[in-house]
């Protein structure tokens, strides 16, 4: 696996440079057309449009470039980070992120397909009844009332996204801090209340959702091969995603491409 991520980390440094090479040489270009032609007395509008052309050119080189390099850094980043001697990041391997998948997923269902993506906005309601509130979750309380529990948080990060025959799954790739809020006397229909038979921490809330429980489901493309996905349930729950075209670098995660196609199919409503 090093070795292909070291293929893999040399290619897109190689279009890096090719990239910013290209954007370079329009620069120097348009400057060098620039000081030609400086005091140049009426101006030429075709030369005005060419340089225009050139400097836009080089700009769209440009981000190409550092659209390379980024992610290249970023990964590198987290699977260097270390704490206790133990690396705490291995997001881009298969076999962690079906390990993490496979600890939410309901009884009898079994994963098809998960991929490593990236959440921009998570909105999750739910209805909970029979139980009292901790710290740390939810427990058995027979005295307890209906509780709506509203879990937000608007920054990026990344996550494992998974679907079964039935459900669909999100779990956070590294552990995250949300907002919640507790209102202990809501307005909602008594179908969708959970009864609260055992412990649930806030951590597990929000991680597995039918699929028929899907009200819409907006997918556009998005920045360098991307899929932005934005996912709205029955219960007013919402997610805004961005599904990568990679699944990171170094061959960890070989079934992305194919995986990916098969959620994106399944969200629109098809079958695996």
């Amino acid at each position: 696996m090093d070795k292909e991520r070291r293929k893999a980390r040399k290619l897109v440094i190689g279009l890096f440079l090719s990239c910013l090479c290209i954007a370079l040489a329009c620069f120097g270009f348009f400057a060098y057309i620039a000081f030609t032609r400086r005091g140049a007395e009426p101006v030429n509008q075709r030369i005005v449009t060419i340089s225009k052309i050139i400097v836009m050119t080089g700009i769209f080189f440009l981000v190409i470039a550092f659209g390379h390099l980024l992610p290249v850094l970023r990964s590198h980043k987290k699977r260097t980070r270390k704490q206790g001697g133990h690396d705490m990041s291995e997001i881009f391997d298969e076999e962690n992120m079906r390990r993490a998948l496979e600890e939410h997923i309901p009884d009898g269902e079994t994963l098809l397909a998960g991929i490593h993506a990236v959440a921009k906005e998570t909105n999750v309601t739910c209805l909970f009844g029979g139980g009292v509130c901790t710290e740390s979750g939810l427990i058995p309380d027979e005295n307890g009332g209906i509780i709506a529990l509203n879990k937000k948080k608007y920054s990026t990060y990344d996550i494992y996204l998974g679907i079964t025959q039935s459900f669909l799954i999100l779990v956070e790739c590294e552990r995250n801090s949300y907002y919640y809020q507790i209102d202990n006397d809501p307005d909602g229909d008594e179908a969708d209340i959970q009864e609260v038979v055992a412990a649930i921490p806030f951590v597990d809330i929000g991680t597995c959702f039918p699929l028929a429980d899907i009200q819409s489901c907006e997918i556009k493309k998005g920045w360098m091969g991307s899929v932005k996905c934005f996912i709205t349930m029955k219960n007013g729950s919402y997610f805004k995603l961005i599904l990568p075209k990679m699944g990171g670098l170094g061959g960890g995660m070989p079934h992305h491409t194919e995986y990916r196609e098969a959620i994106i199919a399944r969200l629109r409503g098809g079958n695996i």
